[in-house]
């Protein structure tokens, strides 16, 4: 477990570790070879580094814009999240969206990710891409709302956007390895602000997020 997506299928393992959250009693016990172990709050494990920067205010404060954002390595971003992303930029006009992982060092990934986003309706001018840097958690300070992916939700990603004061917007499936999102947020009590459980319910609570400047 902690952070492992599915069964190992080994007999030789006799326990998973997850959560209520992750796993409610009841479900996925058939997908695993071994007996789940569901702890009563959250399976993962987070420690903060040992110098974290400051929480800064929200960014729309200053800028007059609402931006959205995902630290996810974007092989996680499938075009059906890019669609839902479109989606939400339709609907905060003037929001900007901000996407930073490690293939966006290179000029040709960066290219196809472009096509991708415009194939979505997701004009140019309102994307930027960053490269991976080693210090980027002070990049949180940015981004208004994260934007979590799916069918693949992001783990130590999300923990570093809660850390850094940001809100994850995320949308929960049926297995294990698409139910972390939703059992952080749910542990940190997000569940009615953060958490979907529909395509449409991603757009319309990211959407809400945006709209309440006070509450970011």
């Amino acid at each position: 477990g902690i952070g492992y997506f599915d069964t190992t299928g080994l007999p030789a393992v006799d326990y998973f570790l997850t959560d209520v959250y992750a796993d409610p009693v009841g479900s996925n016990d058939g997908y695993f070879t071994e007996r789940l172990v569901r702890l009563p709050y959250s399976h993962f494990c987070y420690t903060a580094a040992d110098v974290m920067p400051e929480c800064l205010p929200a960014p729309c404060a200053r800028n007059g814009w609402v931006t959205f954002g995902s630290f996810n390595n974007f092989a996680k971003v499938s075009d059906e999240m890019l669609v839902l992303w479109g989606k939400i930029l339709s609907r905060v006009p003037a929001a900007k969206l901000l996407l930073k992982c490690s293939a966006f060092g290179n000029a040709e990934a960066c290219r196809m990710a472009r096509q991708r986003l415009m194939a979505a309706g997701i004009s140019q001018d309102r994307v930027e891409l960053r490269a991976a840097s080693f210090d980027y958690l002070p990049e949180y300070g940015e981004i208004d709302v994260a934007l979590d992916t799916y069918p693949y939700p992001g783990g130590g990603t999300t923990c570093d956007a809660l850390y850094m004061g940001v809100p994850v917007v995320t949308l929960a499936g049926e297995r294990h390895g698409s139910r972390f999102g939703y059992s952080l947020l749910c542990n940190i009590g997000l569940k009615e602000e953060c958490c979907a459980q529909s395509p449409a319910e991603y757009v319309e609570k990211a959407v809400r997020l945006a709209k309440d400047q006070r509450k970011l």
